[in-house]
């Protein structure tokens, strides 16, 4: 799974900038377009594949704004108040800040662990220094994560 993930995600940095197209019709549930546009924009400005940031925020509340987890976080990709101020969103329910910001601390976690998907999506979930110490099996939470977005960013791939 890990190698099939980087090699696509290897395929997709090499297609320029303008060629890096949203697949929204691959996911379980519809994306709003406003969200399609706005994962678009956070992909472009963050050279991040927007297939996987629409992968995260499906898995993360279904794409959904308004979205609380247990733990406290907030919106469309669940970004952690802590996190969240520390990206620069001043209001995690505002989909533009939320998906802004979480696109940046994507792109920040790709190049933290060099491109490995896996590991910067188990980072994601279970904090980037636990996942450089426990690798991406970290814990049961960050496993399932993991291969449910994987999962989606490949089916995602294979309709574009």
């Amino acid at each position: 799974m890990k190698r099939f993930a980087l090699a696509l995600f290897a395929l997709f940095l090499a297609l320029p900038l303008s060629a890096r197209t949203l697949a929204t019709n691959a996911f379980p549930a519809p994306m709003p377009q406003y969200l399609a546009e706005i994962i678009t924009d956070a992909a472009a400005q963050y050279h991040v594949d927007p297939n996987l940031i629409a992968a995260m925020a499906y898995k993360e509340s279904r794409f959904n704004p308004n979205a609380v987890s247990w733990r406290g976080a907030q919106g469309i990709l669940q970004l952690m108040p802590r996190t969240a101020k520390s990206l620069g969103v001043t209001d995690a329910f505002d989909p533009k800040q939320n998906v802004f910001g979480a696109a940046k601390y994507i792109k920040y976690l790709l190049d933290r662990f060099h491109g490995d998907i896996e590991m910067a999506v188990a980072a994601y979930n279970a904090g980037p220094e636990r996942v450089t110490k426990e690798g991406p099996r970290a814990t049961a939470e960050a496993i399932d994560y993991v291969a449910v977005v994987t999962s989606l960013y490949r089916g995602a791939l294979r309709t574009l």
